[in-house]
């Protein structure tokens, strides 16, 4: 009989939890794995062992996207066993990246935050190098099918918190894994990142965010299972809602810039004046996006002085 059943692992990150999930029937699924880290990866094998499974019962794992909290343990877990990793094609260029795409990821962050008018060096989420060698990995793509405990289910990309989101749609019943594209507790940052290898432009997150909600709330979901917080439905009502938080932070933006332009971290530190440190990263990518919004409905220009970027309301 198939079941799905939630592992919440404990994190260092603002969410205070994380969601990995078993999809139980005629096979084993583990769907995220938590943080990486040896301790996280015991409370992960605790968790296991609660409801009677060991990583020589689990067939396969799905990420449903690569950030450090959801795929984080795959290095321990192949160090146990080797299992077949499922992950969405836009992660084939960072896995197992050498040492040159991690000098060029930093050297673009650190070009953001000056451009931001922050200071990199205390401002930046800077982790050493390390170098990963996952094994078995297959990429897979919007339509794939894959499945999970015998049941069917359907790939939903769906990029804006990160470029290799997914969803896991099951036709039939209606169950979905939505990793970090929808929570309830609280709005997904839509994370700025690098252009892919070999390409000038930065992907825009924000309005490939916005796109997502809008795909995924034409898609029947029923009950949802997060990547943060406990499993809910009635998808609609939350998308309205992110998309109306969305539109309240442009307005909040266009105000602050209404008496002369700014940088982007001027504007932070009036919208968001408790962020310190590597925290403060957080919001200069959320008001990037909405002033990538803002300049795609042209209500934003911007001039560059220096190093910094200055934008203007219109």
């Amino acid at each position: 009989m198939f079941r799905i059943v939630p592992l919440e692992l404990e994190t260092h990150f603002a969410e205070g939890t994380v969601n990995a999930f078993l999809a139980i029937g005629d096979s084993v699924t583990l769907i995220d794995t938590g943080n990486p880290g040896k301790a996280s990866f015991q409370q992960l094998n605790s968790k296991l062992h609660r409801h009677g499974i060991t990583l020589k019962d689990i067939d396969q794992i799905v990420l449903t996207h690569i950030h450090i909290d959801h795929a984080g343990s795959i290095p321990y877990i192949q160090k146990e066993i080797d299992l077949p990793i499922y992950v969405h094609e836009q992660t084939r260029g960072t896995i197992n990246a050498g040492v040159d795409e991690y000098i060029r990821v930093q050297a673009f962050f650190h070009q953001f935050l000056t451009s931001c008018g922050a200071d990199p060096l205390n401002h930046i989420i800077e982790r050493p190098y390390k170098e990963e060698n996952w094994r078995n990995v297959t990429y897979i793509n919007e339509g794939d099918v894959i499945p999970l405990g015998g049941k069917a289910f359907e790939v939903i990309h769906a990029p804006g918190h990160s470029q290799s989101d997914i969803l896991l749609w099951n036709s039939e019943t209606g169950d979905t894994f939505a990793g970090d594209h929808l929570l309830k507790a609280f709005s997904v940052n839509a994370f700025i990142e690098p252009p892919n290898p070999g390409e000038i432009n930065r992907p825009r997150p924000l309005l490939q965010y916005r796109e997502s909600l809008e795909k995924v709330s034409l898609l029947p979901l029923e009950m949802i299972y997060p990547g943060h917080g406990e499993a809910f439905n009635d998808h609609f009502s939350l998308i309205k809602t992110r998309l109306l938080e969305q539109e309240k932070r442009c307005e909040q933006i266009l105000e602050i810039l209404a008496d002369g332009g700014k940088c982007i971290y001027e504007i932070c530190r009036h919208m968001y004046p408790r962020l310190h440190g590597n925290t403060v990263f957080l919001g200069l990518s959320q008001i990037q996006g909405h002033l990538d919004l803002l300049e795609e409905r042209q209500q934003v220009s911007f001039e560059q002085k220096g190093s910094v970027v200055i934008y203007y309301s219109i």
